[in-house]
């Protein structure tokens, strides 16, 4: 007997069993729910965006912002390689608990902030922690649930569960400060929180593959060095440090410059991105997840050169539509190269390396480009970026060709 699913009707959704072994299907219970616990915990995440404006009212200035906000990052890296053995050893669910338990004690704390201390370093601290073990654990719960003839188009669906959350978490959260303050932002993200909690409460993991030999945890070294996934990891870490520049410097592109506008700009990023995901997610898994990589990044490579050249809110407009075309893929395909090509016993350790990936390029990429801009400008500076996800993209294909070589002469597709 097949999973149920679900199925749109003109009455709502109603359950079905899949009949078609050849097209299995993604919206079953456990997805679905997954998929919004994922959405309430990264709605509450989202609000966080509004953090620097409550460190400047306590008295930080922007190099002592910079540093607090990148405590995140610090402590997201320290625990990922114990994040990874234990959703391999120990199981998915007990780590989306304990992130996502983490992440209501860390909002907690910020509660308590208010001045400038050791405290709130710790409070970063303890949220990169959380966020890595809720965040890369629901991921790799997701990978189990998504069928492998669908996985890059699954892996795109679910991450539409935090890319909505994004942009509602900022428009949230500038309605709460506009009737209200910090304070209550924070008992806002709190709730949220908790409601996510009590959703990820009924997740049970998917039984493992057996295997006949027991299976040691896969080591940070033997991660990182997997010559199956080298070239993926270049072109993550390239795709990651693009991301990082996004969201960092594109809102004191458009204050500095007063071309476009934000709301405008991570508008139509995320509009693009979700409509390709729902409507266009099967893309990947028809055309091969490895020819996607190409297309993909070359989209957010272009989405700079534009926003390089960029001297009319119609061109910041553009440059959204190709970034947010380009990430509406590379981020599911990507992960689904990762989760393919590597054993099951093993997804967790190497998911959680994909994430990290995501935090090293926040803290090597952010202050770089930042230099770069001061020394060179914005122009220059993307146009630098565009060139370094374009090579970073040509160096996966010439890395992965000898894995090719090798499945074009055995049983595996070219696709992967």
């Amino acid at each position: 007997m097949t999973a149920p699913g679900f199925r749109v009707t003109w009455t709502g959704l109603r359950v079905f069993r899949n009949q078609d072994p050849l097209h299995p299907p993604l919206l079953t219970r456990a997805f679905v729910l997954a998929a919004m616990a994922n959405a309430i915990v990264s709605l509450s995440g989202s609000l966080f965006v509004h953090l620097p404006g409550f460190l400047q009212q306590i008295g930080a200035g922007e190099g002592e912002i910079g540093r607090i906000m990148a405590m995140q990052a610090i402590g997201a890296i320290l625990v990922w390689p114990l994040v990874g053995t234990v959703i391999d050893t120990r199981g998915r669910r007990v780590v989306i608990l304990g992130g996502v338990a983490l992440f209501v004690v860390a909002i907690g704390l910020y509660l308590s902030v208010s001045t400038l201390g050791p405290r709130i370093y710790a409070v970063r601290l303890i949220d990169g922690a959380a966020g890595t073990m809720w965040y890369t654990a629901l991921f790799t719960y997701a990978a189990d649930l998504v069928p492998e003839r669908r996985r890059a188009e699954g892996l795109a669906i679910f991450g539409v569960s935090g890319l909505i959350p994004l942009g509602l978490g900022a428009f949230s959260g500038d309605v709460i400060l506009a009737h209200a303050g910090f304070r209550e932002m924070f008992i806002g993200a709190l709730a949220l929180a908790v409601l996510g909690l009590a959703l990820c409460l009924p997740l049970r993991d998917v039984p493992p593959v057996r295997t006949k030999q027991a299976v040691r945890p896969r080591s940070l070294l033997r991660t990182a060095s997997e010559r199956n996934l080298l070239s993926v990891w270049l072109a993550a870490f390239t795709f990651f440090v693009g991301v990082v520049v996004v969201f960092t410097f594109v809102k004191t592109f458009i204050s500095t410059t007063g071309i476009g506008s934000m709301g405008r700009f991570f508008g139509a990023y995320a509009t693009i991105a979700v409509l390709l995901r729902v409507f266009l997610g099967w893309l990947p898994d028809r055309l091969g997840s490895r020819r996607m990589v190409g297309i993909a990044m070359s989209c957010y490579a272009c989405g700079f050169i534009v926003l390089a050249v960029a001297d009319t809110p119609a061109y910041v407009l553009a440059a959204g539509l190709l970034l947010g075309a380009g990430h509406g893929y590379a981020f599911p395909v990507l992960l689904s190269l990762v989760v393919t090509r590597s054993p099951t016993q093993e997804r967790g350790a190497a998911t959680a390396f994909f994430m990290a990936l995501d935090w090293l390029s926040l803290l090597l990429a952010g202050p770089m480009v930042g230099y770069a801009i001061e020394r060179v400008g914005y122009g220059q500076s993307f146009i630098g970026v565009g060139l370094t996800i374009a090579i970073g993209t040509g160096v996966f294909y010439v890395l992965d060709h000898r894995r090719v070589s090798r499945m074009q002469s055995g049983t595996a597709s070219w696709a992967l």
